[in-house]
Order: structure tokens, then sequence, then C-alpha cells
């Protein structure tokens, strides 16, 4: 059947309709006419897949992977989608109206500095979208360019040892981690692999190299271990770190939370311009990189705590002035809410990367908090994913 798009979700799928009924497409463009088939039914919507062929010229893997959503954009295209979604969430879960909102864009291929490959036989790739069906891969020009020559070299090796079920990549200001699974020799990987890589692990145990490697952010040096999660687009975090240090600079703190801190990446960076800072993290490795980061670069004024954001806050001594939250796609918890309308601290900075569990918070700070400042940095081109970075301020009768 024949349908014509004439909008787009918050995923970036197109929406058409039949008969009243909507149907999710992904990989369309607005305004086009497409021929599609419908792949599920459900009770008030269909999801559709487009029948006939077409490429987009930085990869010939786009019409089965999962990883990119609106490659098919061009990037002027992906932009405005990313404004328009945010303010379409705001204006629908929010009484504000973004009509100047402003999206900082980033380099649109090679920015990813971490990739997992999964591995059957002798194919090394992604799975399909929402399948386990392998998707074998030479070349994902999202990666970094080192990323993609170790790509080739396990490739290479692959065709011939095939015990190899997975691999993880980070490359970090040049240097490399590679983390392998599987049954093959560990002599042999080691030999193969030890002279092409900073650090090498196999099957958790380090087996050449150093344990860790260095990224440097704003004049700041981070360690990045095995476990350690780290933003995979050095530009895109860059630029979002800078957005909350401006905004951190004009408030003239004294005292600041970062809660959900993970590896203190924020609360570092942001320690020169208050008396003291406070990191809040679930997770124990979080807290030990935090700790450890904070000594390598010399930093004295920041404290960090391990357990959950909610229940460890009302235990801290200080009274803080602005409190900085980055916490997972699923927003901040009922509890925090209650804490934070109760507190009324003088400033939230809110950084996100989802704007409807944002819009949703942000409803139900209003309150007491209005929000004076919001800016979108696009971190992840060609997906539909955009941080947030937005101010609130008490508001003045509380």
């Amino acid at each position: 059947m024949l349908v014509k798009i004439i909008d787009y979700d918050h995923q970036g799928r197109g929406i058409a309709k039949i008969d009243n009924k909507i149907i999710f497409i992904p990989k369309v463009k607005l305004g086009e006419e497409v021929p599609i088939k419908i792949v599920k039914e459900k009770k008030n919507y269909s999801i559709g897949k487009r029948c006939d062929s077409f490429k987009v010229s930085y990869c010939p893997y786009y019409q089965t992977c999962g990883g990119c959503q609106i490659g098919h954009l061009t990037y002027l295209e992906q932009l405005e989608f990313k404004k328009n979604t945010v303010k379409n969430i705001f204006s629908k879960y929010t009484n504000y109206n973004l009509d100047n909102l402003e999206i900082i864009p980033t380099r649109e291929y090679n920015y990813r500095n971490k990739v997992t490959f999964h591995i059957k036989g002798d194919r090394l790739g992604y799975y399909e979208e929402a399948t386990n069906n392998l998707i074998p891969i030479d070349k994902c020009n999202l990666l970094d360019s080192n990323i993609i020559t170790l790509t080739a070299i396990l490739n290479s090796f692959i065709k011939v040892h095939k015990g190899l079920t997975k691999v993880i990549i980070k490359s970090l200001d040049g240097k490399l981690m590679l983390i392998l699974e599987g049954n093959e020799s560990r002599e042999c990987i080691k030999e193969f692999f030890s002279s092409k890589v900073s650090s090498l692990y196999y099957n958790n145990e380090l087996i050449s190299g150093v344990s860790t490697l260095m990224i440097e952010v704003l004049s700041k040096k981070f360690m990045v271990r095995k476990e350690s999660f780290f933003q995979v687009n050095k530009e895109g975090i860059s630029l979002i770190y800078k957005e909350v240090i401006d905004l951190v600079k004009k408030l003239n703190s004294s005292i600041i939370y970062d809660l959900y801190c993970g590896t203190g990446t924020i609360s570092l960076l942001v320690s020169d311009y208050a008396k003291k800072v406070i990191g809040i993290e679930v997770v124990a490795d979080g807290i030990l990189d935090a700790i450890s980061n904070a000594k390598l670069n010399n930093i004295t004024n920041t404290e960090f705590y391990l357990g959950d954001v909610s229940k460890v806050i009302n235990k801290l001594k200080y009274v803080p002035d602005t409190i900085i939250l980055d916490p997972p796609r699923s927003g901040i918890s009922k509890e925090l809410i209650e804490f934070l309308l109760s507190l009324k601290v003088k400033n939230i900075i809110y950084v996100s990367c989802n704007p409807l569990t944002l819009a949703r918070d942000i409803n139900l700070l209003d309150s007491c908090y209005e929000l004076n400042y919001i800016k979108l940095v696009d971190e992840f081109p060609n997906t539909y994913h955009v941080e947030t970075i937005t101010l609130l301020n008490l508001r003045k009768k509380n």
C-alpha cells in the first residue's frame, strides 16, 4: 500500500494514517509517498516498513541496522527535527513554548569513541534492530577512525580464528582499549593484538598493556577503566559541560550537589567555581573512579558518596546553592522531586538525554521552580537522541 508521511514521532519514525489509524514507519521523510507493508498490528496503531529500496551515502547497512534512525535526513533536517521534537514535547507536557530554541551541532560522522560488536564464527557486526540477526559490518562511519582501523584488523583475525564471541573497543585521545570474549587461544590473541592496542583484555583478564586509559576534557584528565562509563562523543560532552560551566560561573554558587555524578566528570569540571562540590552516585565503580579522578587532577574541594540519590541526599550536612542533575533516561525519582520541592535550593541545572522525562520532571517542579534557560546539543548525530541543558530557578514567591 502507498502512504504519505504527514509527521514524525519522537523517535524519528514517520507517521501516516489509513482509515484514521496511525501507522509508524521508520526511515522515511516528511512529505514522502512510500510503499509500505504492515509488520505489527496494535489496537490503536500499526507499525509499518517501507518496501522500496533506498540508500544513504554514509552507510550500506542503514536499511537493516538499528543503530541510526534519522541518517536518511540531511544534517540540517536532523537538527530541525530534534528542535521540533523538544518544542512539541514541552508544548504538550509543560507551560513553556520554546520559540527560539537553539541546538549546537557536532561532527556528523566518526564521533563515537566506543563500540560493542558481536561475533558469530567469522562474522563481526551489529544485531538487526529488535532481533538477534547479526549484520556483518566492515566499516561503521559513526566510529572514531582508529576504531574503524581496528575493526578491519579484527575482521581479518576472525576469518582464521573463529572462537571469539564479543568485542568492545574504546578509543580515547588516540589510544585503544580492546576487550574480547570467547574461546580462542589466549596466547594467539596476545601475540596478534598486543602491539596494536594500549590495553588488551580477554575474558575479563588484562593480558597486555595498561589497565586504564586517560582522556582530557576541558583541561581536566579522567581515567577510563574497562568497566567505566564515559560518554561516547568527546566533542559533544565538551560542549555540554562547557554550557554547564558557563551557567555555574554566572550563579556564583558556594555549595554544589552533583547528583548522578558517575565518574565525577561534572563535579570536577565545576570545582573551580565553587567552595565545595558533593557528588552522589549509585554505582560503586563510578564513585571509585570519581575519587581517583579528583586525585589525578589535584582537586581537594570535592566529596563523593555512594548510594541512591534520594536516600543519600537527606543525610548530607551541607546546604547547596545549586544542584546539578544528570540522571539516566528514566529521569529523577518521585522521592527526589519531593525533596527538591521541600529543599527549595536556589538553582537546578538539569542535563537530560530524554526530553520526555525532562519535561515531566520540570512540570512536577513547576510550583517552586521556573525554567530560565534551555539549550540542546546534538551529541548523537544520525540518531533521534539529543542532549538538553536547562536551568531552573527558584520562583520569587518561594
